[in-house]
Order: structure tokens, then C-alpha cells, then sequence
């Protein structure tokens, strides 16, 4: 089996290296990005101060000599901060959220997806935030991840260490064998088997996947409809030799999810 990473507990966190990779050259490109801006916008600012000297103007110097050195000595200082610090811009993390405000915005957020699943013997087990560091969202791709999210409807939170964690629930099976998490795209309902195997399915559009330790099942369907494919293919799959997990723990389910995550940026 492909090897993912290792997975760790830090202060109530499931942490994941995941993505790391990804991560430093998403940083590198904003760095440069940052810093070439940064001296272009000073070099602009200080040009114009030669123009300011032979035609003053108070206007003139604010908008067109201080402002972009400001701009550029501050685009400049965010560059410098991720080139120091692209190291620790890699790791993703779960969060299981007790905060009743934080999930009570959850619950209404996605009642439709909690009414349909609890129709079907799901149970609302916890809400779960997937984080980042606020580092991140100096970074393009992240920025414009949390962006688009957000638009989607997205529960933004922020948790402990300053990370901003996107909320959503998660909800666990009348026989034990499968999480169910409704997202801003849809759901995805998730079962792990004891030879590491994940079966995963999601009722929205996604890119297919199949390999020895990920099966993906992907269509625009219902929740029930999802759930139908979902648990079809999951009866074939249980066997006494190699049954379904039944480990309905948080940790549990974060160690899939972040398994997901992984194996989906080894693909990329």
C-alpha cells in the first residue's frame, strides 16, 4: 500500500503532514510573487519622488510616492515572512468542534443534507473543522480555496493557534460501518476496511479514482441516492476476511478524511 504520510494528535487535533510539497511550491510562487510586486511598487515610489521634486504636490507625493512604498515595503515583508517559514505551511489538520454556536450555524447550514441522512438511520455525531494556519491564507491557492468555499456557504470558524477552520458536520451509520459528511459541494460518505481499503462516495461531480487502497464512486445524485450506491458496493465489499471498520471515534474519522486528502494530492 502507497505509504500517505504520518498522522499525529497534537492537543485534541488530528494533524497530517499532507500536501506539504504542494504547499512550499504554492509557496514559493507567492513569495515571488510578493516580493517582485514589493520591488516593482517601491522602485515606482521612488522614481516618482525624483517627479515629486521637480513638481511638488501634496496629492502627489501621498498617492504617488508613499503609498506605493508602503504597499511594496508591506508585500515585501509578507515575502520575506514565507520564505522563512514555508516549512511549517504544510500541515493540515481536524478539529472536533464543541462550540454550540459554531455548530448550532452548522446544523443550520446543512439541515436539508442532516434531515435527508437522519431519514436514512444516520445519527449527528460531531461537527468537525478542517484547518489551516493563518500563514495559509498568504498563500494564492489556499486564499482563493477559503474564498470559494465561503461562497459555497461554508461555515468559517477560527480555532485554537489562530487557524481558520471550516465547519461541517459529520454523521455515522445506524450499523457503524460508514461516516457521512455533508460539505459546501455535497456529500461524501466514507467507510474504511481493515486491509486499509477506503470505499468513498460522493454525490456531486469529482474526478474518479480507483486504486488498491482508494475506491471512489462519484455522480450528481440525492443523498438517498448516494447512499444506495454507497452501500451496495459496501455490502460486496465487507467480508469476514476483510470486514468494514465499525470505529465510530473522531480520530477515526479524521484519519480517513486526511487518508483521503493525501492520496488525492498524490494523484496531482
Amino acid at each position: 500500500m502507497q505509504s500517505v504520510g504520518t498522522i499525529t494528535e497534537d492537543g485534541g487535533a488530528i494533524v497530517k503532514d499532507a500536501g506539504t510539497s504542494r504547499a512550499r511550491r504554492s509557496g514559493q510562487k507567492a513569495v515571488a510573487i510578493y516580493l517582485t510586486w514589493g520591488v516593482f511598487l517601491i522602485f515606482r515610489g521612488v522614481v516618482d519622488l525624483k517627479i515629486y521634486s521637480l513638481h511638488p504636490s501634496q496629492i502627489y507625493f501621498v498617492v504617488g510616492v508613499c503609498l506605493p512604498i508602503l504597499i511594496g515595503s508591506v508585500c515585501c515583508l509578507l515575502g520575506l515572512i514565507l520564505a522563512f517559514g514555508i516549512k511549517s505551511l504544510g500541515s493540515i489538520s481536524h478539529d472536533e468542534i464543541s462550540d454550540p454556536r459554531v455548530e448550532q450555524r452548522v446544523r443550520e447550514r446543512y439541515s436539508s443534507d442532516i434531515d435527508e441522512l437522519t431519514s436514512l438511520g444516520f445519527s449527528y455525531a460531531y461537527t468537525s473543522g478542517e484547518g489551516m494556519g493563518l500563514p495559509h491564507v498568504l498563500l494564492i491557492y489556499p486564499a482563493i480555496i477559503l474564498l470559494r468555499a465561503r461562497a459555497n456557504g461554508a461555515v468559517l470558524t477560527l480555532g485554537r493557534g489562530g487557524k481558520v477552520l471550516l465547519a461541517a458536520p459529520v454523521l455515522t451509520s445506524a450499523d457503524r460501518r460508514t461516516f457521512a459528511h455533508p460539505e459546501s459541494l455535497g456529500v461524501s460518505f466514507y467507510t474504511a476496511f481493515r486491509n486499509g481499503l477506503l470505499l468513498v462516495t460522493k454525490n456531486f461531480d469529482f474526478p474518479f479514482f480507483g486504486a488498491a487502497e482508494y475506491m471512489l464512486l462519484a455522480s450528481d445524485a440525492t443523498d438517498t441516492e448516494a447512499w444506495q450506491t454507497h452501500k451496495g458496493r459496501l455490502n460486496k465489499l465487507d467480508t469476514e476476511a476483510n470486514p468494514a471498520n465499525t470505529d465510530q471515534s473522531y480520530h477515526a474519522f479524521a484519519d480517513i478524511a486526511l487518508r483521503e486528502d493525501a492520496f488525492l494530492k498524490s494523484q496531482q
